[in-house]
């Protein structure tokens, strides 16, 4: 089964690569939403990093990841606001996902499909958080591609496997 979700996941994220990868300039920044295209980017990354890890405790955080910018509201979940100061470009938003890709294989073979998630948030078996991670990423991706569709950019390939 760890092979499928490996999968899974790899289908997945090469579906946001390619929404990162098609998104003009233009819209990468762009304010006219209330949320931007490259927050709902860092986002999808970030919680997927995360979750891949056993808990919270034995996450490491990206090297260039700036405090609260994984949070999409104007306030994250402890009520702080969130400040963004400047906008994590495409270029880096690829090599994240890239270093997502290559981490995942190992993280999802290191799990215990059937062992107790290690988020207290999330009340379920590591295998279902698995399927969580993937189906959030989707969304956001789904976001995403919208928004390319809404700018006419089209070609967005559904992803069988990975």
């Amino acid at each position: 089964m760890k092979k499928e979700i490996i999968s899974q996941y790899h289908a997945s994220l090469n579906m946001l690569h390619e929404a990162i990868e098609k998104c003009p300039d233009d819209l990468w920044n762009n304010n006219k939403e209330k949320i931007t295209y490259w927050r709902i980017t860092y986002h999808a990354l970030f919680f997927t990093s995360l979750y891949l890890s056993e808990s919270v405790a034995k996450f490491t955080l990206w090297d260039k990841h700036k405090e609260n910018y994984e949070c999409l509201g104007e306030v994250t979940f402890d009520k702080k606001p969130v400040i963004i100061k400047s906008s994590y470009s495409r270029k880096e938003m690829l090599e994240y996902a890239d270093s997502i890709f290559e981490k995942c294989e190992t993280y999802v073979n290191e799990s215990t499909l059937n062992a107790k998630c290690g988020f207290d948030w999330l009340p379920f078996n590591d295998l279902e958080k698995h399927l969580y991670n993937i189906r959030h990423i989707q969304h956001h991706t789904g976001q995403l591609v919208e928004r390319l569709h809404q700018n006419g950019i089209e070609g967005i390939k559904w992803e069988t496997f990975g």
